[in-house]
């Protein structure tokens, strides 16, 4: 049976938690086109589901299964990732041999699957990304091991809609070894701007990096560290940070260290949210707005207030603009699926 989701503010602090399906799911993510149209996909098992909403997330469909994969990778945000082009959407998932694999929908609204790595069995920490623009360009990022074992940032770019993807491109490798292992990466495109997150390995540090193309992918500058700041760690977080582009141009970012979130540019001193992590981050009229985890609880606030709101419990969430006022976050709480509107 199809569950609703009424997304109503109960109080200034309070907000109602209702999951948005009786189907049980992991690592949700969404898109949004200039329709208002949100598309969400989740894990369950070996399974990919799909689901949309034509209201702004009040109520969304059936889920309806999209494919099997065998040994999905999910969990640690790792799970699908989803990107509409406006008129095209495409999902991607990483099974544990290492293979990326993007679906798109046919004409007869049959999703079909083709291969984006072009060595195969290549991205075994099974992170992966991907974004679009209004020409129907999609660009995929994900960890890559080919050549030296060692982790790198790679990506393929299809410009027919996925029907095929483009030879893969380094877009940045560690001048020492390896970029860090299992944090997830991050990227944004706007026309044929694409800005690229990922937590890199250095001396001994892992700290968040921006890299960006002006040309659509064909070509990238110098990765540029995040924040004054460093963090010295012989582990891996396991948290990729988010970031945004503003209608400026500008980039803004959300990312951990040590225990704490901070906002940052590229360039300049960061700013302190508070302790947390997994944070989602987006740009609109009235700010920007971060939403992270913390203690078992999904919490948000922008970045000209002091006090953050708690949405309830749950953990990995991710904020996507619906317009420019406008944001809808979703996230996962114990085998359920949970959705808000900002």
């Amino acid at each position: 049976m199809l569950k609703f989701l009424f997304c109503l503010l109960i109080s200034p602090l309070a907000w109602a938690q209702v999951s948005l399906f009786n189907t049980k799911g992991q690592q949700p993510d969404i898109c949004l086109d200039k329709s208002g149209k949100i598309e969400l996909v989740f894990g369950q098992k070996n399974k990919l589901f799909y689901s949309f909403s034509l209201d702004q997330g009040k109520h969304f469909s059936e889920p309806s299964l999209v494919d099997s994969l065998v040994g999905l990778h999910l969990g640690a945000s790792r799970g699908p990732r989803i990107a509409s082009s406006n008129k095209l959407t495409i999902i991607t998932a990483v099974d544990k041999s290492g293979n990326i694999y993007a679906f798109r929908k046919s004409g007869n609204n049959v999703w079909v699957k083709n291969r984006v790595n072009d060595i195969p069995e290549i991205a075994k920490e099974g992170f992966n990304a991907i974004a679009a623009n209004e020409k129907h360009q999609f660009s995929v990022i994900w960890l890559d091991l080919r050549n030296n074992q060692k982790n790198k940032l790679m990506s393929s770019t299809s410009v027919d809609g996925g029907k095929t993807w483009q030879k893969n491109q380094l877009v940045y490798a560690s001048p020492e070894s390896s970029i860090c292992e299992c944090c997830q990466p991050n990227i944004m495109m706007k026309d044929g701007h694409i800005a690229i997150m990922f937590r890199n390995w250095l001396q001994g540090a892992r700290d968040m990096y921006v890299i960006q193309s002006q040309d659509g992918g064909k070509s990238f500058g110098q990765a540029q560290k995040l924040g004054m700041g460093t963090w010295v760690l012989n582990a891996c977080p396991m948290d990729g940070g988010s970031l945004d582009i503003a209608p400026n141009g500008e980039i803004v970012s959300v990312w951990r260290r040590a225990e704490n979130l901070y906002t940052s540019g590229i360039q300049g001193e960061e700013k302190l949210v508070g302790p947390g992590k997994n944070a989602s981050t987006v740009m609109l009229s009235s700010g920007q707005w971060i939403t992270w985890s913390h203690m078992g609880q999904i919490f948000l606030k922008s970045n000209k207030t002091d006090d953050p709101k708690s949405l309830g419990n749950g953990k990995f969430p991710i904020m996507k603009a619906i317009n420019a006022q406008q944001a809808y976050i979703v996230w996962e709480n114990q085998g359920q699926i949970f959705g808000q509107v900002l």
